[in-house]
């Protein structure tokens, strides 16, 4: 299964579970500037994994973020199913991981595996904000850096006690 099939597996799990219909995802997503997510579009990617002799395209990037936000999901969680835990999961054709170990690492927790060289963790952590670098040093929350949620959100210019 590819990372495509997983996310066309998930985008349509998450759809029934809130009861939406194709067009209704695709509605969703028109609201939110991505009126190429038509109901066909949407579709033709949740078929994806049910149809082995004719492969669709893959799900880009782009696609990934708008069905994320219209569905109202962290991003993750249609990339790497919630509860695979420990099952693998196939990240590329030479790189299979558990799913736990995946989702840490698509959140900026954790390598994808053990790094041999402290030249290669040094260049993993290389792009990772100062702040958010300071804040896992001190175990704290990468989100908030250990700040109380109604700092959070008045940084963001919201105060709706939900962090």
């Amino acid at each position: 299964m590819t990372v495509s099939d997983t996310v066309a597996a998930r985008v349509r799990e998450v759809r029934k579970r809130r009861d939406w219909s194709p067009a209704d995802l695709a509605a969703r997503c028109a609201e939110l500037g991505a009126a190429d997510l038509t109901e066909n579009v949407i579709e033709n990617i949740e078929s994806r994994s049910a149809r082995a002799s004719k492969r669709p395209r893959p799900v880009t990037v782009d696609e990934l973020l708008i069905l994320a936000d219209a569905l109202n999901v962290f991003p993750v969680h249609l990339l790497v199913r919630p509860d695979d835990g420990d099952k693998l999961y196939q990240v590329t054709a030479a790189v299979t991981e558990p799913g736990y170990r995946v989702r840490h690492w698509i959140r900026g927790l954790q390598p994808l595996r053990r790094l041999p060289k402290v030249g290669d963790v040094r260049r993993l952590w290389s792009e990772v904000p100062p702040e958010d670098f300071e804040a896992m040093q001190q175990g704290q929350c990468i989100a908030c850096g250990g700040r109380p949620p109604r700092d959070i959100l008045s940084k963001e210019g919201r105060d709706d006690g939900q962090h």
